[in-house]
This record gives structure tokens, C-alpha cells and sequence, in this order.
């Protein structure tokens, strides 16, 4: 084992509590939370800025821009929900759709004969 992803997701959060101190200290200016949202986003950390500004809505100070922040990062999860599209279903190819086909008729005349008494009907006895 590497420790390569441990210091990634170190890094990360570093830089997560870096650009959040920078959102405390400024508080009232919108370009630190925008540079913190996006940031969340490209790395996959908007729960836990969810988190940090979900602490905040008890203080009487900082509670208006916490819910103000917190409906912004709902929007942009949705957003990015909304955008994330499935691939198209793929289509069977011919050879699997004959073979199961085939299959499923030669399963059929054995049915049919079976049920015959193992025998077919070509020539009616007088």
C-alpha cells in the first residue's frame, strides 16, 4: 500500500480548511464561499462543507449567510445530479438474439414432443 491517497485526501483537507478559515475571516464577502463551493465541488467534499456551515446556523451573527450558503450548496448538488446522465442501454447484437431464438424454439419441438409420448404423428393407423 501506497500512502499517495492518504496524502491526497490530507491535502484536501487542508485545502478545505484553508479556503473555510478564508470564508470565516471574511465572512461577508461572497468570493471566498463561491471559491469554497466550487472547490467542494470539483473534489467531492460538499457534505462536509454542508457540515461546516450547518455548525453555523446557531450563531445569531453568521446564521442568514450560513442558510443562504447551505441552499446554494443543495442547488449545486442537485444541478450536478442533474447533469450526470446514464448511458444509453446497449442493443443485443444479432447473433446473441438468434442463438437464444434458436434455442428457445428447438426447446419448444422437444416439448411438443415429449408430450406426443416421445413419438410424432406422420401416419394415421387405420
Amino acid at each position: 500500500m501506497s500512502g499517495e491517497p492518504i496524502s491526497e485526501a490530507r491535502s484536501a483537507g487542508s485545502v478545505l480548511d484553508a479556503l473555510w478559515s478564508r470564508a470565516l475571516e471574511a465572512w461577508d464577502d461572497d468570493k471566498p464561499h463561491q471559491a469554497l463551493l466550487e472547490y467542494a465541488l470539483k473534489n467531492e467534499k460538499l457534505p462536509d462543507l454542508a457540515g461546516r456551515y450547518r455548525s453555523l446556523k446557531d450563531d445569531p451573527a453568521r446564521r442568514e449567510r450560513a442558510q443562504k450558503r447551505l441552499d446554494a450548496l443543495v442547488m449545486a448538488a442537485t444541478q450536478m445530479l442533474m447533469t450526470m446522465k446514464t448511458p444509453p442501454p446497449t442493443k443485443n447484437p444479432l447473433w446473441l438474439n438468434a442463438s437464444a431464438g434458436l434455442i428457445i424454439v428447438t426447446l419448444l419441438l422437444f416439448l411438443a414432443y415429449a408430450m406426443m409420448g416421445g413419438h410424432l404423428p406422420l401416419a394415421v393407423k387405420h
